[in-house]
């Protein structure tokens, strides 16, 4: 997974080494913007000591002294191009800044030969040489040997070599070592785990926040991935995956439960990709005390495996001899040695009639044996020794089953053990309010897996429990209709039936009196209405009905002057809705006026085709239905279609309609379908009201365009010899002239000479959300022990965060322990930390207990929302920090030190050598005698010393770069425009709506809907713009990325058509007034015609536009209406109930309230104040009238943004203010030097004159400082 770069044939490999000394490459992900995970892929031996890398010397590259480097003029950006580590550029930055100083000088920087590269070249992905590669790693991975990853920090007995433990079978609800059960120990504390309301639990017991449910991620954040139900596949060794797709989760409660280790899971003895269910059999197959003939003849005749030592067991079985030799075991037998299942199901042998086995089929056990204590529901009717058995009949092993293989007798005995324990429980508060007591069992479970359909107990008496299931109050459970049981999210909701709810309020404006019935009939006052009842006042030639086909006008004249006419020679095949039988009705009387056809299907003449429209445009659909219906399934069978007085009338017809017998029609009563039209028809401004009625000029923006090609460096043999490496990454070294060899270099979650070893670990999932504002920040995730003063810092993490384009994106981070092998008994935790990385001052943190530390992986998601600024108060804090602030965490009630920089520990008061951090970093902590440095903007690596240049001219129209990556390529850079430009590079102009306000009260805000194309379905507007208005602000700028037709401004309650063009525009100065306000529809009907049900009332909103010359458009509670030049009403769908009230109020203080466009990441946000407060942010106070600069300027300041970017207000401010700051600055001056003369101070009022001299020079000084 990790890329070599190249740029402009410098080789740009980026590495560094770790905390304890070793060698790690940077993984960038192919697409940075995406920023979906940080890796390190390092050398991760065994046991933390170098034992894989030997003494190097005689390398056969030349080297360069810092101090021969120094006098060449080489900086330390160009040996970090050449492959220096980035330790090593940091270290002759260090000395060039101090050359003469320094003891660095004879400090050796080796300049490699591609493909070489490391601190001595030693390292390669490619190896061209003639030369011989130790094997270090013996014999490749083969199709038929597992050759995967282990988790050997827990001591597993798996009864055998062959089979090791994955951490992925830990806490999986089956016994796998057979040391005591270790793997399930503890693991009950998550079945009596309780979320909180604002989370989600998991099936497994784990808790999430609820916000990830809701938002569109397209992967799972529980670690059984209970959250996300769409399988995703994983290739072993495809190293361009998200190692967090496939490497973080365990298997889902509803698949197989047996782990391959490498994130597939298949049903027990099932076939993995990677054949680990070869070394689960193998492990089952091994001889333990039984004799050679004994042992191949059951190991062949059960099946285990198809060959032993190399020879097939059908040779075996085809001779006769196999027979014999079972008779020389000693009866009665377990075999396998160990448990078959869970870890105590074992089978025990003990044939009656040897001479009769039947060696083509699976050789059943006679008796299945287990754990009583752990299976009390299941009753032993045999015992031998310490066994306790069950006879093979009694468990679905009768003589009559036919098993061809083991997994067949295993499938056949499975069930009777799933409602098993894993562990004696010891304490168990039967009223646990959390937990579901199965019937007849000792067996306790959450009450979140009962109705999940999966059956935990062994009567399965938890998929029965329908009552207590709609008891819990489970927000994240669903009730099918006219069902009792309230379902598990497990389930998909895909499995209800819903009955289509009519709404007749929710019918496309065209739809109505268009001669098709769209809705059926609905009884209101004792009078029937549908969309084509009551059409006597209906426009019906109009922009959607000319020439479509059919005549929707009496006298035809929406069909006039079409260039096709309908002929009357085409029939429609429809039905008489008086007596329910087939007719045919002339397509030209069609739309004769009277409603006659309640449908038409078009078999015969499918290929016709009539003014553009071909028949094969409509189809058949019921009203309950949301299918179309061919017709020739229209008269087979039609079943629940509701008349209009809801009774269930349709019948089965087993008759075929005979379309080309028109003379002999089949009764078709008890038929009640509608034709429906399915033309994709548009919303049509082409005979709108055009406002302001000017011509527009579009934008020509000049595309700048960047280099965007990336050459990615040879690392196909590297990628070809992965699997070598399991997950890792394979390097070629060389120890020396004619001496190489191969490593490994492995990700976080692996470790070992081959990254054959599973890690501990916690994997973040880290979703920030804020305001998309031109601010970058500066992320530090730190793994921190809580059990000590010290807060022992594990490991951490630091990432630039960009809201702009990062906002909402979620970062894959792994923390990892200091130790393998953590101490299970202290306590862990996740500190976030959050600097501005331009002033590197301190914002804000969180805090995130890590639960359940015994699980060797503890996967965290968080979901964080960042304010732009914090205020606490230290004085309610009650720690007592010696060198720091007291702070509270912003995600908890809990409060914490945060600490100065050069201190850390509980209360900040342990010094921490920070003479490797730059000076203009801040120190924040140690982590194995290193300091932690967080760097400002335009720094990189540990000790914040290399410079991150953009290149000159990058961004266009004044933009400002960032880089946010030490690459420095062109994914690295990113660009913040002003207002009036975007694009990656700033190098495309917005276009521009300048809206003035005439004769209309200057509200305190409002909201501007900008539409680049209206449409019939209910769709919110392109862009939302809320602007706030200072007191005498007439007009207001709004920029638009795209092109717009409409633009719409809502003040308080009330619409204003700002903009509407009949085609996309641009740049439009435009104004509204009273005019142009879109009146509420009950100012303009009369009193009789909005008491009308509403279906009826829409019949007469042509009204309106006819009544009113000059009105240009009005609005009900579900329509915007505008007005067309023939004075008739086009209304499209507007949703009145946009909620733009912030949930989290990240923005405004001093209890504003906050408005935005968007639930999260924002791009448009104001805040309302309260009486007395003012600023964007509500940030300032005034009572009365004030002449400070900010009652003075007020909104006029625009925040972040340069001096130029400001208003004429501001400039003239700020030009006025220097002006005056150098006259007064200049007249102390020369007063100062006039009465410095004792001469001049003869008098009193010289001394009085200089001193007033120096106040003079002191008070301008002041106000350009508060300026």
């Amino acid at each position: 997974m990790f890329f070599l770069w190249t740029c402009n044939d410098l080789q740009s490999i980026f590495y560094d080494t770790d905390q304890f000394g070793f060698d790690c490459l940077h993984y960038f992900p192919t697409n940075s913007f995406l920023f979906s995970e940080i890796v390190k892929y390092c050398i991760r031996p065994k046991n933390d000591t170098n034992s894989i890398i030997a003494e190097f010397f005689n390398v056969s590259d030349d080297y360069l002294t810092f101090d021969q480097l120094y006098r060449l003029n080489i900086t330390s950006h160009e040996i970090l191009m050449w492959s220096s580590s980035i330790d090593l550029a940091e270290k002759y930055e260090y000395y060039l800044s101090q050359p003469t100083q320094s003891n660095l000088s004879n400090e050796k920087f080796y300049n490699c030969t591609q493909p070489w590269f490391g601190s001595r070249c030693q390292y390669s992905f490619e190896f061209n040489e003639d030369k011989l590669v130790q094997n270090y790693f013996g014999t490749a991975v083969t199709d038929d040997i597992f050759d995967g990853t282990c988790y050997i920090l827990l001591e597993c007995d798996r009864g055998g070599s062959s089979m090791c433990l994955d951490w992925r079978e830990i806490c999986d609800g089956r016994i796998d070592c057979l040391n005591g059960g270790v793997d399930e120990i503890q693991c009950f504390n998550l079945e009596i785990n309780e979320c909180n309301e604002n989370e989600y639990r998991c099936y497994n017991g784990l808790c999430i926040p609820k916000r990830f449910l809701e938002m569109d991620f397209h992967e799972a954040q529980c670690l059984d991935r209970s959250d996300y139900l769409i399988n995703s596949s994983c290739l072993r060794f495809y190293f361009r995956l998200n190692l967090f797709e496939c490497q973080e989760f365990i298997c889902r409660p509803n698949e197989g439960k047996f782990s391959c280790g490498d994130g597939e899971c298949v049903e027990d003895f099932s076939q993995c990709k990677n054949n680990r269910h070869l070394a689960l059999s193998q492990s089952l197959s091994t001889q333990g005390n039984l004799s050679y003939e004994c042992w191949i003849s059951m190991v062949c005749l059960t099946k285990i495996v198809d060959k032993i030592e190399n020879i097939s067991c059908d040779q075996f079985i085809q001779s006769s001899e196999i027979i014999e030799q079972l008779k020389s075991c000693k009866f009665p037998l377990q075999f396998p040695v160990i448990p078959v299942l869970y870890g105590h199901v074992t089978f025990l042998y003990h044939p009656k009639d040897i001479d009769n086995i039947n060696a083509t089929l699976s050789l059943k056990p006679d008796y299945i044996c287990y754990d009583e204590q752990l299976c009390d529901f299941l009753p032993p009717t045999f015992r031998h020794g310490t066994l306790t058995c069950r006879s093979g009949d009694q468990m679905n092993l009768t003589m009559n089953a036919e098993l061809t293989t083991w997994k067949s007798i295993i499938d056949s005995i499975k069930p009777y053990f799933d409602g098993c324990i894993t562990q004696h429980y010891h304490i168990i508060d039967s009223h646990h309010s959390s937990l579901y007591h199965c019937k007849n069992s000792s067996k306790y479970i959450s009450k979140h897996r009962i109705v999940d359909g999966i059956s935990d107990c062994f009567s399965k008496d938890d998929e029965q429990a329908f009552e207590l299931s709609c008891s819990l109050n489970q927000t994240s459970r669903f009730q099918c209709p006219n069902e009792k049981q309230c379902r598990s999210p497990l389930f998909s909701k895909g499995i209800c039936s819903f009955p289509i709810q009519i709404n007749h309020d929710d019918i496309s404006f065209y739809k109505i009196c268009d001669r098709i019935m769209d809705l059926p009939m609905v009884l209101i006052d004792g009078r029937n209405h549908s969309d084509e009842t009551d059409c006597e006042y209906w426009q019906c030639n109009n922009i959607y009905t000319r020439c479509d086909g059919f005549r929707n006008c009496l006298n035809g004249e929406d069909e006039g002057n079409c260039k096709n006419a309908i002929s009357s020679e085409h029939f429609l095949f429809c039905i008489s809705p008086q007596n329910y039988t087939c007719m045919c009705l002339p397509a030209d009387q069609a739309t004769n006026g009277i409603v006659n056809c309640f449908g038409a299907s078009f078999d015969k003449f499918q290929d016709l085709q009539v003014n553009s429209i071909t028949f094969q445009t409509y189809r058949f659909r019921c009203w309950n239905d949301i299918k179309c219906k061919e017709q020739e399934n229209l008269c087979s069978e039609n079943e629940d279609c509701p008349m209009y007085d809801n009774e269930l009338f349709c019948d089965n017809h087993p008759q075929l309609c005979n379309d080309s017998d028109f003379d002999n029609l089949i009764d078709m009563q008890y038929i009640s379908c509608q034709v429906i039209n399915t033309r994709d028809i548009s919303f049509s401004l082409e005979t709108a009201l055009i406002h302001p009625p000017v011509y527009t000029v579009p934008n020509n923006p000049t595309e700048n365009p960047t280099n965007n090609e990336m050459i990615q460096s040879p690392l196909a043999k590297s990628f070809s010899q992965s699997e070598i490496c399991n997950s890792g990454l394979y390097v070629y070294y060389r120890l020396g002239v004619n001496n190489y060899n191969s490593l490994c270099f492995c990700p976080p979650n692996y470790y070992g000479d081959r990254c054959q070893y599973q890690n501990q670990r916690v994997s973040l999932t880290l979703t920030l959300v804020t305001v998309r504002q031109p601010i970058i920040y500066a992320i530090v995730v730190m793994l921190i022990e809580d059990d000590n003063n010290r807060q022992e810092i594990h490991s951490y993490h630091q990432f630039t965060y960009a809201p702009l384009e990062h906002c909402g994106q979620p970062v894959n981070l792994y923390l990892l322990y200091s130790k393998r092998g953590k101490d299970n008994s202290k306590n862990y935790s996740i500190r976030i930390d959050v600097f501005n990385k331009d002033s590197l001052t301190y914002l804000i943190s969180w805090h995130l207990m890590i639960p359940f530390v015994f699980l060797p992986v503890n996967r965290i998601s968080a979901f964080l929302t960042l304010p732009i600024s914090r205020k606490f108060d230290p004085k309610h804090c009650p720690l007592q920090c010696y060198k720091g602030t007291c702070m509270k965490y912003h995600n908890e009630e809990r409060f914490f030190c945060q600490c100065y920089s050069g201190w850390y520990g509980a209360q900040c008061h342990i010094p921490i050598d920070c003479s490797m951090c730059a000076s203009n970093s801040i120190c924040i902590g140690s982590i194995r005698n290193q300091s932690i440095c967080v760097c400002p903007h335009g720094k990189f690596g540990s000790s914040c010393r290399l410079q991150l240049v953009c290149p000159i001219g990058i961004c266009k129209n004044n933009g400002r770069c960032i880089v946010i990556d030490e690459r420095m390529i062109d994914e690295s850079y990113m660009c913040f425009c002003s207002e009036q430009f975007f694009g990656t590079r700033c190098q495309k102009v917005k276009h521009r709506i300048n809206i003035s306000l005439m004769s209309i009260d200057i509200p305190s805000y409002l909201l501007v809907y900008i539409y680049n194309q209206i449409r019939f379905e209910r769709t919110p507007p392109t862009f939302v713009i809320l602007r706030k208005m200072t007191m005498f602000q007439s007009n207001i700028t709004v920029y638009s990325q795209d092109l717009f037709q409409t633009v719409i401004v809502k003040i308080d309650n009330r619409y204003y058509l700002a903009v509407l063009q009949k085609f996309e525009s641009s740049n439009i100065v435009t104004s509204i007034s009273p005019a142009q306000q879109c009146v509420p529809v009950h100012e303009l009907l009369t009193t009789k015609l909005l008491l009308l049900p509403r279906i009826q009332r829409l019949k007469s909103y042509h009204i309106p536009c006819q009544d009113h010359v000059n009105l240009q458009c009005f609005v009900d509670e579900f329509y915007m209406c505008l007005c067309t030049e023939e004075r008739h009403s086009n209304c499209f769908p507007l949703d009145h109930q946009l909620n733009f009230a912030c949930e989290d109020n990240v923005y405004c203080e001093n209890g504003g309230t906050c408005l935005h466009d968007r639930s999260m990441c924002f791009y448009s946000i104001l805040c309302v104040c309260n009486d007395c407060f003012f600023g964007d942010r509500c940030q300032f106070y005034a009572k009365g009238i004030g002449l400070t600069l900010d009652d003075l300027l007020r909104y006029a300041i625009r925040p972040n943004s340069t001096l130029n970017d400001q208003s004429l207000t501001v400039k003239l401010s700020a030009a006025s203010t220097i002006i005056i700051f150098l006259i007064g600055l200049l007249n102390s001056f020369f007063g100062y030097l006039v009465f410095h003369n004792r001469n001049c101070r003869k008098v009193a009022s010289g001394i009085y004159l200089r001193l007033s001299s120096i106040i003079s020079t002191l008070v301008v000084s002041m106000l350009i400082i508060r300026f």
